[in-house]
């Protein structure tokens, strides 16, 4: 099954297809794929094809791996996982796959409120009392 690590921001890692049994992510030239970021390791973690399955192993990072925001230390990815390593956003996609358009949530407006009915004006003169039975008509 070919699947592809696709960045979730453009420009900040290469899209890459995972084609061989276990590939290696950091800094270092040697790795399979290459993130130049200070807060990615030289040899950060790596991702292996076992029995159709890819499991994504932190190789003792410093800044760790997130699996869909939660640390992990090996983790079996499924499509459509977010991997973070260090600052680097990835999603796990099939590329043969159209991904669904990001779902709209509309919002009804909401129905509009009566206003309130106004209560009549009294004319008094500044310094009167009345009593509160003038003021406020029986309802």
């Amino acid at each position: 099954m070919p699947v592809q690590l696709a960045p979730l921001t453009p420009g900040t890692a290469p899209t890459v297809a995972i084609e061989r049994p276990v590939m290696l992510i950091g800094r270092h030239p040697d790795c399979d794929i290459r993130i130049e970021c200070p807060q990615v390791s030289r040899r950060h973690c790596c991702i292996a094809l076992a029995y159709d399955r890819f499991v994504l192993r932190d190789l003792g990072s410093k800044h760790g791996v997130r699996v869909n925001g939660e640390v992990i230390e090996e983790r079996q990815l499924v499509l459509g996982d977010e991997v973070a390593i260090g600052p680097v956003l990835m999603r796990l996609i099939d590329p043969a796959v159209a991904l669904p358009p990001p779902r709209m949530i509309l919002l009804a407006k909401p129905p509009k409120r009566p206003k309130p009915p106004s209560l009549p004006e009294i004319d008094v003169p500044r310094g009167d009392v009345l009593p509160l039975s003038e003021m406020v008509p029986d309802l």
